[in-house]
């Protein structure tokens, strides 16, 4: 909402937050801090904001991966992008 951006979804809009990682496939976990592993509900497309189709639960290293990534994840995340986008 601070962003300017449609914050419409609901718990029941959230998906079950999977296993693994859908882009880097590593496992996700929460272990009450904020490791690489740890979900992250993802906007995919970020102008659309948190809406129902515009949400994914994803690593938190994959929703930060643009700052460090190395060319391996960042062709993990094209290919998941283009997949789904």
């Amino acid at each position: 909402k601070n962003l300017g951006i449609p914050f419409t979804i609901t718990l029941d809009d959230i998906k079950e937050v999977p296993t693994h990682c859908p882009i880097l496939g590593i496992e996700m976990f929460n272990d009450g801090q904020q490791n690489p592993n740890a979900p992250s509900l993802d906007r995919i497309i970020p102008s659309l904001g948190y809406i129902p189709e515009n949400v994914a639960w994803i690593s938190r290293r994959a929703n930060t991966i643009k700052s460090d990534a190395t060319v391996t994840e960042i062709e993990s995340l094209l290919k998941w992008l283009k997949e789904n986008v």
